[in-house]
This record gives C-alpha cells, sequence and structure tokens, in this order.
C-alpha cells in the first residue's frame, strides 16, 4: 500500500469514485492523501487509513470478548479514554489544519480506537446502557462535534 501519486490522484478526481474506487475511503476525493492505494489489477481501491487499522481492531475486540465475557470494571474508564484520545487528537488537529498528520499514524491511531470502540461494545453487549459505555460515546460525540464547529467557524470568511 502507498500513498497516492499525483497522477494516481488525477485519474481518481476524473474517474470519481466508482464502485471499487474508493472502497473504505469516505474522504472526498481532494483528501485521498488519508488514504492508502491497493491496486486491484489495474483497478485502484483506496481504503483509510484510520480505518485500516479501526475495522479490524474493533471487529478482533468484539470477536474476543464473545469467547472471553470480561465484565465491565474499574479498568474500563481510563483504557476507553487512553485508546481513544490519540486518535480524537490526531483527526481534531488535522482537522482544524494545525497538524497534516501521516498515513502511519492514522492507521495506528485507528488501532487504538477501534479496541477502545470494541471494548465499549462488548459493555454494552454484557451490561445494555453501562454509564462506562454511554458516557465514552457521548465524550467522543461531543469532542467530535466540537472540533466540527470549530472548523466550520473558522472557514467562515
Amino acid at each position: 500500500m502507498s500513498a497516492p501519486s499525483p497522477p494516481a490522484r488525477a485519474r481518481a478526481l476524473r474517474r470519481g469514485p466508482g464502485f471499487l474506487g474508493f472502497l473504505l475511503a469516505h474522504h472526498h476525493a481532494d483528501q485521498l492523501e488519508r488514504c492508502y492505494l491497493v491496486r486491484r489489477g489495474a483497478r485502484p481501491i483506496w481504503v483509510c487509513a484510520r480505518c485500516l487499522g479501526l475495522l479490524p481492531a474493533l471487529l478482533l475486540t468484539l470477536g474476543a470478548q464473545l469467547v472471553w465475557p470480561i465484565p465491565p470494571g474499574a479498568w474500563d474508564a481510563p483504557w476507553l479514554a487512553l485508546g481513544t484520545l490519540p486518535a480524537l487528537l490526531d483527526w481534531g488537529l488535522a482537522r482544524l489544519g494545525r497538524s497534516p498528520g501521516s498515513n502511519p499514524r492514522r492507521t495506528w491511531t485507528g488501532v487504538l480506537l477501534g479496541l477502545a470502540l470494541g471494548r465499549t461494545a462488548g459493555i454494552h453487549g454484557l451490561q445494555p446502557f453501562h454509564p462506562v459505555a454511554v458516557a465514552h460515546l457521548l465524550a467522543l460525540g461531543a469532542c467530535a462535534l466540537g472540533v466540527e464547529l470549530a472548523a466550520r467557524l473558522r472557514r467562515r470568511p
């Protein structure tokens, strides 16, 4: 996998997403630097760098918790915060234009976020609406909303 080259980016912009063109890459074509390029024959497939870490970690964490259920404990709140914070900071700084970030960093912060979200889902599966799981998701949503509002206010003329 590699970051898109300028000619690959130009072809992607001309061609548009296509059926497999932006698989797992929910970014606009002008943000392809946040994706890895995987070739399937002559066809490019764009894969979001953060999702490449997040989705496998999330699925593995969920699967492990189905096999070995772990009841919620006092360690969950700090673990969920520490697992989420790097991805949130990396994304927030990039969204606000303060740090361009890098795909390897996005992938590794995605792994941590996937582990944290998988644990949150596991807690919710064992005890629906457990306060730690609810607090984790609310805090994540509130932070994302705050960053998005700040990003949009910065773009206003």
